[in-house]
């Protein structure tokens, strides 16, 4: 692991990278934190577009749309449309299209806005007070979670077959008063009543990983990612071959960076976006 030392990049570089890269930036510590731009992140993202590289913004966030994401980056300053939005939802409506084809009936244990993008997707939706039989139950946060959404979800299971695919097994969810319980906590309560791990299609499965690879039009080893969390950033991205650079503006310390382990060690630790080594990572 090696530590970038400070590098103000130009917003508009003159040069031209030998090297066709891909940068993909995770969202939530990397380019915002909650309402707020995170300084440096404008400056970075326009940096990486002014080399004409294919720029792709990243998130386990299951309760918002590609077309709302891209409005808050535009919002923020980032120039971002719906297309560069991969998502941990569009991760799993790829996941569902390659082995459930629509349509078929789907329960979601998650907010509304999952919901609407699997429906939207030409997949029915199971209901929660009927005798209708999923063939795939699909759990990310669900902040209006009860005991008998969680029931019904974990009997589809067990009685019924279903798959269990989690949108994302992050245990927190970040909120500007502080984190709350994440789509973790929910996978984790349907895997103790079921005895069945689910199959994970957020961040850092390859599943994931590799929609983003197809969005960018690169190799893995030509993607960087640059994220904030060990788990699911840097090991996904170490997982694929791909280079990783770890910002300390989210939920990772310096420390627990240098005491990560080798499938979580990022190929680079910065500060803040405004120390990305552009000039090392695309060889201009």
């Amino acid at each position: 692991m090696q530590s970038a030392a400070p590098h103000r990049h130009d917003h508009a570089p003159a040069l031209v990278p030998i090297r066709r890269r891909a940068v993909a930036f995770d969202m939530d510590g990397v380019v915002y934190r909650g309402p707020e731009l995170i300084p440096g992140a404008a400056e970075a993202v326009a940096s990486v577009q002014h080399l004409g590289l294919p720029t792709l913004f990243i998130t386990n966030n299951s309760r918002e749309t590609p077309l709302e994401l891209a409005a808050k980056l535009q919002g923020l300053g980032i120039n971002a449309g719906p297309e560069s939005i991969v998502s941990a939802v569009v991760a799993t409506v790829s996941y569902l299209r390659a082995h459930h084809p629509a349509p078929c009936r789907v329960l979601v244990l998650g907010g509304q806005s999952l919901a609407t993008q699997i429906a939207d997707a030409g997949y029915e939706l199971a209901t929660w007070d009927g005798d209708d039989v999923p063939a795939v139950v699909v759990v990310g946060v669900d902040f209006g979670l009860t005991y008998e959404r969680l029931r019904r979800a974990t009997r589809a299971i067990i009685m019924d077959g279903a798959e269990y695919l989690a949108v994302n097994t992050d245990p927190q969810y970040p909120t500007p008063s502080g984190p709350i319980p994440g789509a973790g906590a929910m996978t984790a309560a349907v895997a103790a009543v079921t005895g069945q791990e689910p199959v994970i299609v957020g961040k850092p499965s390859a599943h994931m990983f590799q929609v983003i690879l197809d969005r960018a039009g690169v190799e893995a080893a030509n993607l960087v990612v640059v994220g904030d969390m060990l788990t699911a950033d840097i090991a996904g991205a170490r997982a694929i071959g791909a280079e990783s650079v770890l910002v300390l503006t989210g939920t990772t310390s310096a420390a627990e960076a240098a005491a990560a382990p080798a499938d979580q060690r990022p190929d680079h630790v910065i500060e803040s976006l405004f120390d990305l080594p552009l000039p090392a990572l695309v060889e201009i």
